[in-house]
């Protein structure tokens, strides 16, 4: 189970954009493929959030066919390393770390604050 996912309200805690908040856009799971070796290995570098309206960058797009529809330059949301932000506890609007706990038989995200269901 996953401690941030998307539509989750966040608030970033480190670099330029230290405490602007968001809403999670897309995770970005760092995966990848084996070469050699069948199967899948996992890259905790790779980990990353994409936050609405957080960590604006600017794209210069040149026109160069009839299929791109975008031209000029262009604003985008990059990604975030998922160590660089911390979830929003809906009940207490603060920053916090996530547990997690059992409501019966279901796993669920707890918030290490107030004690609260996220999920």
């Amino acid at each position: 189970m996953q401690k941030i996912k998307v539509g989750d309200l966040v608030q970033v805690i480190s670099g330029n954009e230290k405490g602007a908040r968001g809403e999670v856009k897309e995770v970005i799971r760092g995966w990848r493929v084996g070469r050699f070796k069948a199967g899948r290995t996992r890259n905790p570098n790779a980990d990353r959030v994409v936050i609405t309206g957080v960590n604006i960058r600017k794209k210069h797009q040149r026109p160069v066919s009839q299929t791109r529809t975008q031209t000029g330059i262009i604003e985008m949301e990059a990604p975030i390393h998922i160590s660089n932000v911390m979830l929003v506890c809906p009940t207490c609007k603060e920053a916090v770390r996530v547990g997690f706990g059992f409501e019966g038989d279901k796993k669920v995200r707890v918030c290490k604050r107030c004690g609260a269901n996220i999920d």
